[in-house]
Formats: C-alpha cells, structure tokens, sequence
C-alpha cells in the first residue's frame, strides 16, 4: 500500500482524512491524475453519473477556494490547484467523448481525430448531412423537439454499443462509434 507523502506544512508522516493533515490540519493535495480516481470510480465507459456529482460536491466542498480566503498562501494554490483539477475532471467524464478518449488512452491507444476518420466514413456523413439539412429547416417546435428525440434516442443506442464494445475489447469500433456519437451530440447541443 502506498503512504502518503509527509505534509508539506508540518512535515509529518501520518494519515490524511478527508485530504487534511491529521496533526496540523492543514489541507493536502489529491495527488491523483487520472479522472476516474479523483471521483474513485471505476474505470468504465459507462459511470455512475449521480455518483460522480456526490463526489464532485464532496471534493468542492473540500478544496474550493472560497473556504480558504483567510488561509495561507500554500493552502489558498493547493485549494486553487486542486479545485481547477477537479474541476477539469468532472467535465471530462461528464462529456462522453473526452471519457472514451480518456479510456482509449489508459489502454494505450491513440484518441481518435474527428478530422481524420469522420469523412472516411462516407454513410455517417450523409447521415450527418440529412439530420443537419433537417435541422436547417426546422419551423416549428415540435419539428425541433421530434429532432431532439430522435436524436436522443440514437445517442443512447450508440453509448449501448459503445459500452458494450468496451466490454468486448473492440477498441477500433469504439472509435469509429465515437466519431458519430460526437456528430451527433453537437447537432443535438445546437439545437437547444
């Protein structure tokens, strides 16, 4: 088991509770990287979604920086730090792309490039054409809305498959999937 480094206040070895020196009280840094063990969530396409926020809440409310006005110098940049981290954490496993990048790279695999693979595929790219020509001519809002759902509904299937795949070790079909899941979520995010 790895032991915490010594605290940078008071230089003592001990246990950090809830990222705070047991002796001198004073907050310490996550020393994590990786997004999923900032939320300590297991490495999968598919998260827990209100897990992640009870965690993001709980971190926050930790490290945000308005709890360290009166502070120190060191503790208001570890707060200032750690908050951004989090932060950037969160929003890269909230938007599901970044995440199944984010997984891509921690099996060793290159992130895959919407300008290199999305034109290849030339079937995604009339379909992309045909729901942006039909967005184009939206008049109502039950045009917009009927969109929507569809789009909604094309979005879960492609998270299904692309979890699935996952599962399945088929990393090649996930990026081909998540170039469309991207296509399709930013048509859905121009709609509102």
């Amino acid at each position: 088991m790895k032991s915490n480094p010594p605290c940078w206040n008071c230089e003592t070895q001990t246990d950090v509770v809830d990222f705070r020196c047991k002796v001198c009280k004073k907050i310490q840094k996550i020393g994590k990287t990786n997004p999923y063990d900032i939320f300590s969530l297991k490495k999968n396409y598919k998260i827990d979604y209100d897990e992640l926020e009870s965690q993001y809440f709980r971190l926050q409310n930790i490290f945000h920086p308005d709890k360290f006005i009166n502070s120190d110098n060191n503790e208001k940049k570890i707060s200032a730090i750690e908050s951004s981290n989090i932060n950037n954490a969160y929003n890269l496993l909230n938007d599901n792309v970044g995440r199944i990048n984010l997984l891509l790279r921690s099996k060793g695999l290159k992130e895959f490039s919407e300008d290199n693979k999305s034109f290849s595929d030339n079937v995604l790219l009339e379909e992309v054409m045909e729901l942006q020509s039909r967005c184009l001519k939206i008049e109502s809002d039950n045009e917009k809305k009927e969109i929507r759902l569809e789009l909604k509904k094309k979005i879960q299937l492609l998270e299904l498959q692309i979890d699935e795949l996952f599962e399945k070790k088929k990393f090649s079909e996930v990026e081909k999937l998540s170039v469309k899941l991207s296509y399709f979520e930013k048509i859905n995010k121009n709609l509102i």
